[in-house]
């Protein structure tokens, strides 16, 4: 899959669901040339698996026919750590041991990458096919694509979640993508949501 590195932040890196989440807060560029910082943040995101017919939600425990309805939206915090280099890429580390996500069928969204309240007459409607908690791990070589090489970026998520009718279900998720430098494109290496009884 290829498309353009601003419209797969959009969507794989979406800090605002549906208009409604506030962005990261931390401001690395006062790190003198190399540098640690951890904090706690609120990161809320989706991913659609097409071959499968799937679609994640993270950060949330709300669906989406309560956020529709006018539910004021609670994003979980996530523990991220970020590492200046000298050479200009900012390393990301997003983790979390319990972080909420839901399930749902793929939509026909008008844009894959981007989802907001305009949505909801698609969206609201949507199953719940799985909901819990999952241990996520999501690594960045270069979030802001300001170092010298191409950015890997991705995530995997695990755990044992409910599905629909309450029995449980095995869940994994795998993305990896590489946004090549100067090119603005992004590839996506692997992408795989999976429920297994």
């Amino acid at each position: 899959m290829r498309t353009s590195s601003k419209s797969i932040r959009t969507a794989v890196w979406a800090l605002a669901i549906l208009g409604l989440a506030t962005p990261l807060r931390a401001d690395p560029s006062g790190l003198p040339g190399a540098g640690v910082v951890r904090f706690n943040d609120q990161v809320g995101f989706f991913i659609i698996d097409q071959a499968r017919g799937l679609m994640s939600f993270h950060g949330t425990e709300q669906t989406f026919a309560q956020l529709c309805s006018g539910v004021p939206i609670t994003i979980e915090p996530l523990t991220i750590q970020l590492v200046q280099t000298p050479v200009g890429a900012l390393h990301a580390l997003f983790s979390g041991q319990e972080h909420p996500v839901l399930i749902y069928p793929a939509p026909s969204l008008p844009d894959p990458n981007h989802m907001g309240r305009e949505d909801c007459p698609i969206i609201a409607s949507l199953p719940v096919l799985a909901s819990g908690r999952a241990r996520l791990v999501r690594t960045d070589n270069d979030i802001t694509v300001q170092g010298p090489g191409s950015d890997a970026f991705g995530w995997s998520a695990t755990g044992t979640l409910k599905g629909a009718s309450g029995a449980d279900v095995n869940y994994n998720e795998t993305v990896r993508a590489l946004v090549i430098k100067g090119a603005d494109e992004i590839r996506t290496l692997q992408l795989a949501i999976q429920l297994l009884p």
